[in-house]
């Protein structure tokens, strides 16, 4: 089978709505089964495909091996839950106590207030969310509070802050789950780079909202912030390369919760970022059928062509190229060799925070310069190579030509 079609029948599979044959799963030869399995690990897909074919696709035949897999994963998701809780918990008790304002970040929310298991919304990581002023004042007290530096993860946290959105992740008391701060919700090296961030209005915090987690009151963000976060990081942020969870994400929340859609709408035209919803929506209602979705009245869509095909492709990149891919598109939208030279040389030569915000070093001392070298020797022995092969793989230069299909059709914003 094709891989394009692949990646098609796993959303297919995990719709609630999209109809596959009967022995979609026992067709697919040993080696399409195993890239099968590769996808669905990659983008955590495993336990929202034992839910869907013991559910709406009880009819699809499975191999047995597959089946069991399904269902350990399931149950491995599902605890995980209640590890990714409790280190939650500790989380927001520890700057509670220090008086520090935070709010929980989108899985935590949804895997345990709008899914209808915990165990279909995998959790990596802990994301938490503080105010710019106060961030490296709860970076310290999370390490107070037995929270620890991760070896690889070794950058100046101030040097971070600076071109980053959130600081060097650290790793929980348990050494069981990684906790992200952020100092925003958004990128700052992406169509969000010249705008306001979104937590930086006094309104956003204003709508926080605590809720009830293991009967502890914690701090999330309200559902109309969470959807239009969701979006933007998925579809501007990361052109998508955050897998298709993002369709379960927004199909649970809108089910779930109430949207204040004025508002919604209001933000995201003030953020230039409509067409990046219509897209983001447009897919879902393709995998999942008419969600309670309500749309400007002034807003005229049946004229607009949205690059449905590409997103959904986009959707199921190869998670170990995405590096390439990123590089890649950087690399195409110079409109010049010149600039493509000029590109690559600004990734051999970064600024000196860039350095600092990478390896064990301030970006204010003279040691940083002796950490250049270490730099290029990472670039020339590893990613050079490997850029330069991905040059002739068809299957990373077309995920470059659908990522830049996306952003070019994002480009056009015009509503």
């Amino acid at each position: 089978m094709d891989l394009d079609k692949l990646k098609l029948l796993i959303l297919d599979l995990i719709s609630p709505v999209r109809e596959v044959p009967t022995d979609a799963l026992t067709s697919l030869s040993e080696a399409e089964l195993s890239e099968f399995l590769v996808i669905a690990r990659q983008h955590r897909l495993e336990p929202m495909l034992f839910w869907r074919l013991a559910h709406e696709k009880r009819d699809c035949q499975q191999p047995e091996a597959l089946k069991v897999r399904l269902a350990n994963q399931f149950k491995q998701a599902a605890l995980r839950a209640l590890t990714v809780q409790r280190e939650l918990l500790l989380v927001h008790r520890i700057l509670q106590a220090a008086g520090i304002p935070h709010v929980a970040l989108k899985g935590a929310f949804l895997a345990f207030h709008a899914y209808p298991n915990p165990a279909l919304r995998p959790l990596r990581d802990v994301d938490i969310l503080v105010p710019q002023k106060a961030v490296l004042e709860a970076y310290q007290a999370l390490i107070d509070g037995g929270l620890q530096r991760i070896k690889a993860y070794a950058g100046d946290p101030e040097a971070t802050l600076v071109i980053g959105h959130h600081l060097p992740p650290l790793l929980s008391p348990s050494a069981n789950v990684h906790v992200e701060l952020h100092a925003r919700l958004f990128h700052q090296d992406k169509s969000t780079n010249s705008r306001e961030d979104l937590s930086e209005d006094q309104a956003f915090w204003a709508r926080v909202r605590s809720i009830s987690v293991a009967s502890n009151e914690v701090p999330f963000e309200s559902s109309t912030d969470l959807l239009l976060h969701m979006i933007v990081h998925a579809v501007y942020d990361h052109q998508f390369t955050n897998g298709p969870l993002l369709l379960s994400d927004l199909a649970y929340l809108l089910t779930s919760q109430p949207i204040d859609w004025p508002l919604f709408w209001r933000l995201a035209h003030d953020r230039g970022q409509v067409r990046g919803c219509l897209l983001a929506f447009g897919l879902l209602e393709r995998y999942w059928g008419k969600l309670p979705v309500t749309f400007p009245e002034n807003l005229v869509r049946a004229d607009m062509v949205m690059p449905i095909d590409d997103a959904a492709l986009m959707m199921l990149r190869d998670f170990d190229a995405r590096t390439d891919v990123t590089l890649g598109n950087e690399v195409a939208a110079q409109a010049s060799l010149l600039r493509k030279l000029k590109l690559l040389l600004s990734k051999a030569f970064p600024p000196k925070v860039q350095i600092a915000a990478q390896y064990p070093v301030s970006q204010h001392s003279l040691r940083v310069y002796f950490w250049y070298p270490v730099k290029w020797w990472s670039l020339l022995a590893f990613r050079l190579p490997r850029y330069l092969r991905s040059l002739t793989h068809d299957r990373v230069q077309g995920e470059v030509q659908g990522v830049r299909e996306i952003e070019r059709w994002l480009a056009a914003e015009s509503v």
